[in-house]
């Protein structure tokens, strides 16, 4: 004789029991699903904003890296300050955009040079923490009472690596510190070139205090052939900025260089440069430009004609960036 009621309790026990197995599976999920939903909107809570979406991956590597550029740019940027660069101190944030300098330079030998670009460029994002600069060649107008005039380019920055190595919002820690090198062509004409391939390795860095920011380099000038004739340098930069009104950026540089061996060798040279750069403007929701100008004075050392030091007396210039 069949007993129905275990019979039906013994089959009934296998679907209850696989149906608790899928509930425990399922309720993990479900409860990833409550953790990701937004609160309820109420006064004191908002939603978060959402994330930059990642491109998703076409299996083609530099597709991939050329998709995700925007994202890569705009992470580079809110992880470090907003500050302005100084005219002429190199900045050690981390930039996206053309630059073009002019400067107007007077010697002590009655001398006048137009440096036109000075070695800037283009400078791109191409990392997380990583630029780099596609430089264009400095062309110079020189006149010199009693001597011919001097037009052409001069030796060629072409190009320059720069890793972040810390930074920090303007929100938070408000500072950034980076290295770079910068190699330099013997291409300029003759009476310009060094006629030796230089290295120029820069530490580079930064720290707000509110609206007032300090921004500094030291680095080296390092020819790589004929060291004795040529010497090397040691360069400092510091640039002293106060940030008003949203696109005011005045500042006062001091700019030294000490040289050893070569003709100079162990002579200083510094210079103060008043200044002020405004921006950034808006030109279109991604294009944003700024311009500036200083007068840079030499105040170390007195003039003398050979050597000639300081190697020009006073200067102005101008620079121009359009950030994209």
């Amino acid at each position: 004789m069949i007993h129905w009621p275990k019979l039906w309790g013994k089959h009934l026990a296998i679907p209850v029991v696989l149906a608790g197995i899928a509930g425990g599976l399922a309720l993990p999920a479900a409860r990833a699903a409550d953790a990701d939903s937004p609160p309820p909107a109420s006064a004191e809570v908002a939603p978060a904003p959402a994330p930059a979406p990642t491109p998703a991956s076409t299996g083609n590597i530099f597709g991939d890296y050329f998709a995700d550029w925007d994202r890569r740019v705009a992470a580079a940027r809110a992880s470090q300050p907003e500050w302005s660069s100084p005219v002429v101190t190199t900045t050690a944030m981390l930039e996206q955009r053309f630059r073009f300098d002019t400067a107007f330079q007077h010697a002590g030998n009655g001398a006048d040079t137009i440096d036109l670009d000075g070695g800037k460029g283009v400078d791109l994002i191409v990392g997380d923490a990583t630029e780099v600069q596609i430089a264009a060649a400095p062309y110079y107008v020189r006149t010199t009472p009693g001597k011919a005039d001097i037009t052409g380019f001069n030796d060629w920055p072409f190009f320059r690596i720069k890793e972040r190595l810390f930074s920090s919002p303007e929100d938070a820690g408000d500072y950034v510190v980076s290295v770079w090198l910068q190699t330099q062509a013997a291409t300029g004409i003759y009476t310009l070139t060094n006629h030796a391939f230089t290295l120029l390795p820069t530490l580079g860095f930064g720290k707000g205090f509110g609206p007032f920011i300090i921004q500094g380099t030291l680095g080296g000038v390092i020819p790589t052939t004929d060291q004795n004739t040529l010497g090397s340098q040691v360069a400092g930069n510091l640039a002293f900025q106060y940030h008003l009104w949203q696109v005011f950026w005045p500042q006062l540089e001091v700019n030294w260089t000490h040289y050893i061996g070569g003709p100079r060798d162990g002579r200083d040279q510094v210079f103060l440069t008043p200044g002020v750069v405004f921006g950034k403007f808006s030109v279109t929701d991604r294009l944003k430009f700024t311009f500036g100008a200083g007068y840079q004075l030499a105040v170390e050392p007195k003039y003398q004609p050979s050597p000639l030091l300081p190697t020009y007396n006073h200067s102005v210039v101008v620079t121009t960036r359009l950030t994209f």
